[in-house]
């Protein structure tokens, strides 16, 4: 039951992710467009983000280290899970993909915050910040792949 409560919160809290991705995405680009101050609320918002990341990544690892079904197969038959789409990709890619993106996102924070200006610190992010979401994009299991899940989870 624990499990289906985990992946209940790990599926509704990428919502999360993707929206504030998107709304801190267009707040760097527009601050680097038109070299706009770096406002409180940009540190503000870029925050969020990183604290939802890191959230869903946390969930994300108690499920993969902990809860999952999934996770002890293809750690214990790792050369056999590789030909398995489904095991290859939630045992190795999503969990990459994903850890990866929230090292870029932090990376992409610092380097910011340690921007001489204010058009360098939204250049700084808004690069990162493409990175972490395309590498978000990349380890989501969309609901066409062949491992895919639904969009929207409920018990």
């Amino acid at each position: 039951m624990l499990y289906q409560w985990v992946l209940f919160l790990h599926s509704w809290l990428r919502w999360g992710v993707v929206l504030l991705g998107a709304l801190t995405l267009g707040r760097a680009l527009q601050g680097w467009a038109r070299c706009r101050d770096w406002t409180r609320t940009d540190r503000r918002v870029q925050q969020l983000f990183v604290a939802v990341l890191d959230s869903q990544v946390m969930l994300g690892l108690v499920l993969y280290f902990a809860l999952s079904p999934l996770t002890p197969t293809s750690l214990d038959g790792l050369r056999a899970a590789m030909s398995i789409s489904v095991l290859r990709f939630f045992g190795i890619e999503h969990a990459f993909a994903m850890v990866l993106a929230l090292i870029v996102a932090h990376g992409a924070s610092i380097a910011s915050r340690r921007a001489e200006d204010s058009t360098a610190r939204h250049r700084r992010w808004l690069v990162g910040l493409l990175i972490a979401l395309l590498l978000i994009a990349v380890g989501i299991p969309w609901p066409a792949l062949p491992y895919g899940r639904p969009l929207v989870r409920t018990f």
